[in-house]
């Protein structure tokens, strides 16, 4: 699964040193791409519903959102080509 920010290992958006791992690509909270997860998922429906914009405007970039949908990712993976 290829995050939409990644050409040819470099990051678009010029984060993680524009060379990001594979493991700090898994983590990151700007990914954008097919769910790897149910993190993912639980993302994509907060965006959706605006609950991380409150999320965000409450506890600035330190609130944790993506340390959470890694765990979950890792906790409930999703195969390949499930989204």
């Amino acid at each position: 699964m290829t995050c939409k920010h990644l050409d040819g290992g470099k990051c678009l958006l010029g984060l993680h040193g524009g060379m990001p791992s594979p493991g700090i690509c898994a983590r990151c909270q700007d990914y954008k791409g097919p769910s790897r997860g149910l993190g993912d998922v639980v993302a994509k429906v907060a965006q959706a519903t605006g609950v991380a914009a409150v999320a965000k405007a409450v506890a600035g970039d330190g609130c944790g959102c993506g340390k959470r949908r890694a765990a979950l990712n890792r906790a409930v993976p999703f195969k390949e080509g499930a989204d």
